[in-house]
C-alpha cells in the first residue's frame, strides 16, 4: 500500500502590522484624554519658607558602609571638625568582648592608638634583664586588656556639590526648608596602620643603631681587602620648602587647621529637639520674584545669547 504524498503549505505569508508612533495616535485620541492635565483640580497650595538660621552649621553626613542606625550602645563616643577644611572624624566604639572579636589582631592594632613605642629584642632583653636582677618575674600578658583595640575612626570625604541641596521639614502645611552647607561621606580610616609603620622603622633603626654599637665595642682588626663604599645624595629640597609646595594650598591648610571637639546628642535628646526647631522659619515675609519667565527659562536651558 502506498503513503500518501505530502505537499507544501500554501498558506499565505502574514504581513507585518505597520508601526505606530505616539505622533500618529494624537489625532486619534479624544481631546478630553490629551487635555487631561490642563483639567487637572489643583487640591492644595502649601507655602515654601526660606530659612538661613542654620545653613552655615548644617552638615550632611552619609554613611555608605553602615546599614543600621546609631543607638545609645554603638553611637559616636567622640566626634571632631574642621571646620574650614570641611573635615570630620568619628570615634565608634568596638565590642571587644564579641565572639567575633579577633584579640589577637586586635592587640597589633592597638600600637597604632597610643605612643608606646615598639619593643625590639634589645628593649625586652633589657627588661628581662632589670626585673630578674629586681626580684621581679616578667609578665608578659599584664594590662592586656588595656591594649586592645576598643574603637573604629570615620573619615569624612567632602563630596563636591552639583547642585543645591535643602533640608525641608513640614508643619501644618508648611514646607520649610533650610540650604545644606556640606555633604560628606564618612567611611572607616586606618591612620593607626600608618602610625604602626612609623613604629617600626623606629624600632628598625633602633636595632641597627645598637648593632653599629655593639661593633664598635668590638676590637679593630686590620683588613687590606678592597671594600664596596655606598653613597647616598641627600636631595637638598626634601624637608625644605620644596617638599611643601608639592602640596596645593587647600591641603596644606587641612592639615594645620586644628581639629575642633564636638559633642553629640541623640537625636532623641533635648538638645537634638531644640535644633530641630530652629528648622522652621520664625519670619514669614512674601518674596518677590525679579526674574520674568522668559529669562528664567533661558537660564535653564544653558544657552547664552550675544
Amino acid at each position: 500500500m502506498a503513503s500518501p504524498i505530502n505537499s507544501p503549505s500554501l498558506e499565505p505569508t502574514p504581513t507585518p502590522a505597520p508601526t505606530l508612533f505616539e505622533s500618529d495616535l494624537i489625532g486619534e485620541l479624544p481631546t478630553e484624554q490629551i487635555d487631561s492635565d490642563d483639567n487637572d483640580e489643583i487640591l492644595a497650595e502649601i507655602p515654601v519658607y526660606l530659612n538661613n538660621k542654620l545653613s552655615k552649621y548644617l552638615h550632611l553626613f552619609q554613611y555608605p558602609l553602615r546599614n543600621a542606625p546609631f543607638t545609645s550602645r554603638t553611637g559616636p563616643l567622640s566626634i571632631r571638625m574642621k571646620p574650614n577644611s570641611k573635615k570630620v572624624e568619628l570615634d565608634l566604639p568596638l565590642d571587644t568582648r564579641s565572639a567575633f572579636y579577633n584579640t589577637d589582631r586586635g592587640e597589633d592594632f592597638a600600637m597604632g592608638m597610643n605612643d608606646k613605642t615598639i619593643k625590639t629584642a634589645y628593649d625586652r632583653r633589657m627588661e628581662e634583664h632589670g626585673e630578674q636582677s629586681s626580684g621581679n618575674m616578667y609578665n608578659k600578658n599584664k594590662q592586656k586588656e588595656d591594649e586592645l583595640l576598643d574603637k573604629m575612626t570615620l573619615t569624612s570625604t567632602d563630596i563636591p556639590s552639583q547642585t543645591k541641596y535643602l533640608i525641608g521639614v513640614l508643619r501644618q502645611d508648611e514646607l520649610h526648608v533650610t540650604p545644606l552647607h556640606s555633604i560628606v561621606q564618612l567611611r572607616p580610616g586606618f591612620k593607626y596602620i600608618d602610625k604602626i609603620d612609623e613604629k617600626l622603622k623606629a624600632a628598625n633603626k633602633r636595632i641597627q643603631d645598637q648593632e653599629k654599637l655593639e661593633e664598635t665595642k668590638k676590637p679593630v682588626v686590620e683588613n687590606n681587602q678592597a671594600q664596596a663604599v655606598q653613597v647616598s645624595v641627600k636631595n637638598a629640597e626634601q624637608d625644605g620648602p620644596g617638599r611643601r609646595n608639592l602640596y596645593s594650598m587647600s591641603v596644606r591648610n587641612a592639615e594645620e587647621e586644628q581639629w575642633q571637639p564636638m559633642v553629640y546628642y541623640d537625636e532623641r535628646s533635648s538638645q537634638a529637639e531644640k535644633v530641630y526647631e530652629s528648622l522652621y522659619a520664625t519670619k514669614k515675609d512674601e518674596l518677590e520674584c525679579a526674574t520674568s519667565s522668559e529669562d528664567y527659562l533661558e537660564m535653564l536651558s544653558g544657552i547664552k545669547h550675544n
